[in-house]
């Protein structure tokens, strides 16, 4: 009777059909009295199984695995008075009559050594082993020419009690195209409102427009900034310091967390990279799993830099992406920090859409710069551009160009020091010499083609040392890169 109930345990976890309640309902019947005491379903997983271990080689000899992915179930079990040979041979008898062929088992002294206690107990098994690993065996089976399905099962004894540790996959290709994304609507600005928030969600969150959510997931925590500096990890936390490398960007800033039951961070990730590298997006950094750290505090140090609230327990099989895309001077970052806890992943999004300087933001028409030189002495022009490490004024600066002009004839006693700036990028000399080629350039322009008199301008370079604003993020180096008029009361001769 007890052969019969594996048999069907074992043809019903493995059935396309059957559902997770109904995997479960099968477990719990494969032995009276049997206690279920955990369980965890993960769709979409990446999981590796023991095919050989060999406990009196090296310790970097003695393990040999095998990759799938697919739907993953994990059981934990107990028996009473159950040996686990009893359990074992039950359990290889139902196997081979379901069509799976054992490729790696053993039993005993082949499974440990003294020294190496719960080696394999551990290794094979999701769940904490905790004393029962005595007279241990264990499985790794397939089915199919090309494996359409796999288990691994470690079975140890501990006393009166048998402890039975299965994880099953139906192995596939893991299924993308669940979230969606929409780069041409968020460049629009779309409304960010969502429809009716789905059950759940917390009271006010909404989808952002870029992106929709991975199904099912429903929102934990919620932020939205119309315009905010954000750091953005692009390296996982130094042991030592305990910091990261950051990304410092200033912008429309939205963090949402969601929580998706049941699923791996594995197939929410690959979901999430799919979407955003079909709408042009590009990584940035990118890590999973034990690249993200090997400690808890390392991982979740990573995570809480983009969480509303703490990652907590939500640190396991971490999946970590920074993503860009831009256009037209705007860039928008994407991060998120994947995180499983108990068969359930929270996700911690960033979505941060940089804002570049808005013509008109300090406005250069004639009568405000005169203003300025009144009462300040000096002010600033923005739209004198110039290409990356150069010094060769580009068509698009003509309009500041033609305000400058409009200054000097305005008043035509005005000289003035026209004074280069740039951010902090780069050695303070190089910069200072920069500054001075690109002030020199708007002087020589100001005189070959608008006919300012050569007396009346003269060209110096400040570099980084004259800044307006914080050099640590995007908007900051903007302001600072720029031309100053200083109005100077001494002639040059």
């Amino acid at each position: 009777m007890m052969q019969k109930y594996f048999k069907i345990f074992i043809l019903c976890i493995f059935c396309l059909s059957c559902n997770i309640y109904a995997q479960a309902k099968a477990l719990l019947s494969a032995y009276p009295n049997a206690k279920l005491n955990e369980s965890i379903t993960l769709a979409g997983d990446e999981i590796r199984f023991v095919s050989k271990f060999a406990p009196k080689e090296e310790k970097y000899k003695q393990f040999e695995y095998k990759t799938f992915k697919g739907d993953v179930n994990h059981f934990s079990y107990g028996m009473k008075n159950v040996a686990s040979l009893k359990v074992i041979e039950n359990y290889k008898n139902a196997l081979s009559e379901a069509g799976f062929k054992v490729l790696y088992t053993c039993s005993l002294n082949d499974c440990y050594e003294k020294r190496e206690d719960k080696l394999l107990a551990e290794e094979s098994s999701y769940f904490n082993v905790s004393s029962y690993y005595g007279q241990p065996h264990y499985i790794y089976a397939t089915k199919g020419e090309v494996p359409e399905a796999a288990i691994s099962l470690f079975v140890g004894q501990y006393k009166n009690t048998t402890q039975a540790l299965l994880t099953t996959i139906n192995i596939k290709e893991i299924e993308t195209g669940l979230i969606k994304a929409d780069f041409e609507a968020f460049k629009k600005k779309v409304n960010n409102k969502i429809k009716k928030s789905t059950h759940g969600d917390l009271k006010g969150s909404a989808d952002h427009p870029l992106l929709s959510r991975y199904p099912g997931s429903y929102i934990e925590d919620y932020q939205n900034i119309d315009y905010e500096e954000f750091s953005i990890p692009i390296g996982k936390s130094d042991k030592k310091t305990s910091t990261s490398p950051m990304l410092d960007v200033t912008g429309d800033l939205t963090r949402i967390t969601y929580i998706a039951n049941k699923v791996s961070t594995l197939k929410i990730y690959h979901n999430y990279v799919s979407a955003l590298t079909k709408e042009g997006f590009e990584t940035v950094f990118s890590c999973q799993k034990n690249e993200c750290g090997t400690k808890r505090k390392e991982i979740q140090a990573l995570g809480d830099k983009l969480a509303i609230k703490s990652v907590s327990n939500y640190f396991r099989g971490p999946r970590y992406q920074v993503m860009k895309n831009t256009l037209n001077e705007q860039t928008t970052y994407v991060a998120f920090f994947i995180g499983n806890y108990n068969g359930d992943s929270r996700i911690q999004l960033v979505v941060a859409r940089t804002e570049p300087l808005v013509t008109g933001l300090i406005e250069t028409n004639s009568d405000k710069v005169l203003e300025q030189l009144e009462q300040k002495g000096k002010a600033s022009i923005y739209g004198i551009l110039f290409d990356y490490d150069k010094a060769t004024i580009k068509a698009e600066s003509k309009e500041a160009l033609d305000v400058i002009a409009q200054v000097m004839e305005k008043n035509k006693k005005l000289s003035l020091y026209v004074v280069g700036h740039t951010d902090d990028k780069g050695s303070p000399n190089y910069n200072v010499n920069l500054s001075k080629r690109r002030a020199d350039a708007v002087v020589n322009a100001l005189i070959a083609d608008y006919g300012v008199a050569k007396e009346r301008l003269l060209a110096q370079g400040s570099g980084p040392y004259s800044p307006v604003a914080t050099n640590k993020n995007d908007l900051g180096r903007e302001l600072n890169r720029r031309v100053e008029l200083v109005e100077r009361l001494s002639s040059s001769k």
